[in-house]
């Protein structure tokens, strides 16, 4: 396909519109049209969180009652459920304008095993939507980032379930630390930038409705 006199036109015309609509701020526009995009994922998707804290609770459940490795399973379970399917599934859906681009890219994201194989890409995003370096992020006292944190909570997550190892209390308790600074740390201020907030059983609701 070649690019055509009618084709230089079209870009021309849009490359007017921008400068009179944002003459200094090109970028602030495409993250506003992005935050919109993200927004409205939420928006028609207010439970895409809920899976992630019936983990929580689930994994809270067990710890009560003496089950360390599997709270702490459960724990990892609703960190990866906050990472990807909370915020990075609805993050690429709002930059990618194709829905069909968006669905290939959120798929080759979500099938990696390693939270590391996508911190570049969150990072990124949230540099740009929220102004905040996720990967600097570290929870009260602790010495390790917090992304850092779940990458090693991971692993021993994938030690307890294919190699058949035990977690101990103290470790179940840094797990439940670590998924409750992923929720308060990283995916509240995301929402807290788009208006949005949670409520009961991690629905996403509108500031104001």
């Amino acid at each position: 396909m070649t690019y055509d006199r009618s084709d230089a036109d079209r870009d021309e015309m849009y490359e007017r519109l921008s400068d009179e609509l944002y003459p200094q701020h090109r970028d602030q526009a495409v993250v506003e049209f992005t935050s919109e995009r993200l927004r409205s994922f939420y928006v028609a998707n207010p439970l895409v969180m809920r899976p992630a804290m019936e983990a929580i609770q689930e994994g809270r459940h067990l710890l009560r009652n003496g089950h360390w490795s599997a709270a702490l399973v459960f724990f990892v379970t609703a960190i990866e459920g906050l990472l990807k399917a909370t915020l990075l599934k609805p993050v690429v859906h709002g930059l990618v304008h194709s829905e069909g681009l968006a669905n290939v890219v959120v798929e080759q994201a979500l099938g990696q095993a390693g939270f590391d194989r996508y911190t570049g890409l969150l990072a990124k995003l949230f540099s740009e939507l929220v102004d905040m370096d996720i990967r600097s992020v570290k929870i009260a006292g602790s010495a390790q980032k917090l992304l850092e944190e779940c990458t090693a909570l991971q692993r021993e997550r994938n030690a307890i379930v294919h190699q058949g190892t035990s977690s101990s209390k103290e470790r179940a308790e840094h797990a439940l630390r670590v998924a409750s600074a992923v929720l308060d740390l990283i995916v509240h201020p995301m929402l807290l930038h788009l208006d949005l907030y949670e409520v009961e059983n991690g629905e996403i609701r509108r500031i104001g409705s």
